[in-house]
């Protein structure tokens, strides 16, 4: 039997809120209550009729918060569809931004300040390369901020996807690599990459700087290989869609919650990136949850981000690239269409009767006797 988060949050947050207290923020609460209230009358929503056999029909609003399992599907099919309009007629590349293991508890220490660090200096050491060797011109890429792996660990990478491409506003002339290659070599990024961060961390944020241990000062020296990954991807749809998993979506799909086992354990299902095998992963509530919380941004972060003539504010420029490249205009998205909404009876057109005001319930245990749609 399948298990859902608003469940399992409904029996074990209160004893794991009193028992870990000093390692929750605003954000972790919040998402909490998000969830517990999605698609119930807290959240407050709208009174269909169907025509045909008079019935009426409650349809609860989404709590819309990215770390909710149960929401996001449209909002990351139209992220997609949009994209992929985007797409230019050349060669992509996915490149990822790795954090080694030992600066990953900075990001647990200080989110905001840190994963806005880790975009901002990958974005700014791909351009830097990329405009050193090829005498100011500019890329355009887009970049996803990622934090877990597939046991929803902690993990935190950017994806970039880019075209392989630059464009030199000077001389408004585009830059092809030769062999379809991409325009710079991975070594380069990510010594590039390590030397802004520290450079960043100890010009903007000395406070953070003080408290690194050995092992983390060793990490950001010029001694230590970070890892950067580049491959190819095609025209770049395939790559965009896996960007999509993260678009607006929890660290793990609602259908990976299989239930309890015998001894009370949350059975996740996951599958090794090794083997491509899959298995079931037996975890006690509370580091479930622990590890679901890992995972909770801080309130109004960007993850996703576009640079250079991919950004929203260079459309002219970008424009002008489709023109270079033989395009005429950026083609309109396909976007999803909205399935019917129609009777789950008889099938019959529902028609919509009112608003429904959402219920401001007391926190806590009454929360667990909310009725689900």
């Amino acid at each position: 039997m399948a298990l859902d988060l608003a469940e399992l949050l409904g029996e074990h947050w209160e004893d794991y809120a009193r028992a870990h207290r000093q390692h929750l923020c605003a954000a972790h609460y919040r998402a909490v209550q998000r969830v517990l209230a999605c698609r119930t009358p807290e959240m407050g929503g709208r009174i269909y009729r169907c025509g045909g056999c008079e019935k009426n029909h409650y349809a609860y609003h989404s709590c819309n918060h990215r770390s909710c399992p149960r929401c996001g599907a449209l909002d990351q099919q139209i992220w997609t569809a949009k994209q992929e309009a985007r797409l230019l007629p050349v060669p992509y590349f996915l490149i990822t931004f790795t954090i080694p293991e030992e600066l990953r508890t900075l990001c647990q220490q200080h989110p905001k300040t840190f994963y806005d660090l880790i975009l901002q200096e990958s974005a700014a050491a791909l351009q830097d390369i990329v405009g050193t060797k090829y005498h100011g011109a500019q890329c355009g890429f887009t970049s996803v901020l990622h934090t877990w792996d597939r046991k929803i660990g902690h993990h935190p990478h950017v994806h970039i996807i880019i075209p392989g491409i630059a464009f030199n506003a000077a001389t408004r002339q585009l830059v092809h690599p030769a062999s379809n290659k991409f325009l710079v070599h991975f070594r380069p990024l990510a010594q590039r990459f390590r030397s802004r961060l520290h450079s960043a961390l100890k010009a903007d944020h000395p406070e953070i700087c003080q408290q690194l241990s050995p092992k983390q000062r060793h990490v950001l020296s010029p001694a230590k290989t970070w890892n950067v990954q580049l491959q190819p991807a095609g025209q770049g749809k395939t790559a965009l869609r896996y960007l999509s998993r993260y678009v607006q979506r929890s660290a793990f799909g609602a259908k990976r919650l299989l239930g309890y086992d015998a001894h009370g354990k949350v059975l996740l299902l996951w599958t090794c990136s090794s083997t491509k095998r899959t298995s079931v992963m037996t975890l006690h509530p509370h580091e479930f949850i622990r590890r679901w919380l890992l995972h909770v941004l801080p309130k109004g972060f960007t993850r996703i981000r576009h640079y250079g003539f991919l950004a929203s504010a260079a459309r002219k420029k970008r424009l002008f690239i489709r023109l270079k490249l033989g395009q005429l205009g950026e083609p309109l998205p396909e976007l999803p269409e909205t399935a019917p909404f129609t009777c789950e009876s008889c099938g019959g057109e529902l028609t919509f009767l009112r608003e429904i005001a959402p219920i401001r319930l007391m926190r806590g245990p009454p929360r667990k006797q909310l009725v689900r749609s």
